[in-house]
């Protein structure tokens, strides 16, 4: 099997799961439970501050747009190049860096890393609106560091057609616009 239809393969099974959790868990769940609830309200208290006005709650949702934001970018960027460097056994000559550097950057990363995980799973697992918002910025956010690392890249296959998803506009014929 080529690597494209292993990674179709994979993403496929990986949303039958997630399908999978979101049906057994809309199933069991506590309906009248705060997590379902959506915006501000009485009950929404994200450590220690009650998220009750519509202010806060967009103030909230600013917060979570900055962390999880930077937190993308900190990791599709900072945390490969540690990685390679530090965890990569084929890597046995470090040009970048010195070895107390590349120590310091690598533990500095990943304590603040740590706390910021804390921090981060505490107000998102506090009500489902907020805990998708985030998930949303980093997924946008990923797009743009996705395309900003594979437009460093080289790419030599140019054998291959049009991806699998990119269709010819004139064989799809969904509309006629002749009788429109």
């Amino acid at each position: 099997m080529n690597l494209n239809n292993k990674l179709r393969l994979c993403i496929f099974i990986n949303f039958i799961l997630l399908l999978l959790v979101i049906i057994t868990i809309s199933f069991f769940s506590n309906k009248s439970d705060n997590y379902w609830n959506y915006g501000p309200n009485d009950k929404l208290v994200i450590i220690s501050v009650s998220i009750d006005t519509w202010k806060k709650y967009f103030v909230l949702l600013g917060f979570i747009a900055i962390l999880k934001s930077t937190q993308c970018v900190i990791q599709e960027i900072a945390h490969p190049i540690l990685g390679q460097n530090i965890y990569n056994p084929d890597k046995k000559e470090i040009t970048e860096f010195t070895k107390l550097e590349l120590q310091f950057y690598g533990n500095s990363m990943y304590l603040i890393d740590g706390i910021r995980r804390v921090f981060t799973i505490m107000i998102t697992i506090s009500q489902i609106d907020i805990a998708v918002f985030g998930v949303i910025i980093s997924e946008l956010t990923s797009i743009y560091t996705v395309r900003l690392l594979l437009n460093a890249k080289k790419f030599t296959n140019t054998s291959r057609k049009k991806p699998w998803w990119i269709n010819d506009p004139k064989k799809m014929n969904i509309v006629n616009h002749k009788n429109i």
